[in-house]
């Protein structure tokens, strides 16, 4: 499995309850363009629509050796449909049920059969009381090891 491109700001904002593997619906030039890493799930969120899964905002520039005369009417930032099946999608859909979850896109992945996929996390917005709890825990678990690397035991 190769990690193309990894949405660490949704890992730092949001709190993480479940996450799905899925695959994607491209075509052959964003295919190319995307296991060159021009890729961006920054800024993108996933969408329930007529029970389907579609990701919005996904920048896929246009693949370097591609004219826009063999791809009219490209949009790098369009919507793309996201392969899940049913019993994954009625769970996904439940839990978006909840008040204040979210569907993110955290990774996106080449398999090792060469197929294109994404790595979707239920969330939920943390708030600032949170973060700074996180990153305490962080910095001691930092210092005790500081700690215990200096230490000489002999």
């Amino acid at each position: 499995m190769k990690i193309i491109t990894k949405n660490k700001q949704a890992f730092h904002d949001y709190a993480i309850e479940k996450q799905y593997e899925a695959g994607l619906v491209l075509q052959w030039c964003e295919v190319k363009s995307i296991k060159t890493s021009h890729v961006n799930i920054k800024d993108s969120i996933v969408r329930l629509e007529n029970k389907e899964l579609w990701i919005v905002g996904m920048d896929v520039s246009l693949y370097k050796k591609t004219s826009y005369a063999l791809v009219p009417g490209y949009q790098p930032k369009g919507k793309r449909k996201i392969l899940v099946n049913k019993k994954e999608l009625a769970k996904i859909s439940s839990a978006l049920d909840v008040s204040g979850t979210i569907l993110l896109p955290l990774e996106l992945f080449i398999t090792k059969h060469w197929r294109i996929k994404i790595k979707l996390g239920i969330a939920r917005l943390m708030r600032k009381i949170e973060k700074k709890q996180i990153l305490k825990e962080k910095d001691v678990k930092r210092q005790m090891d500081r700690e215990i690397k200096g230490m000489k035991i002999w």
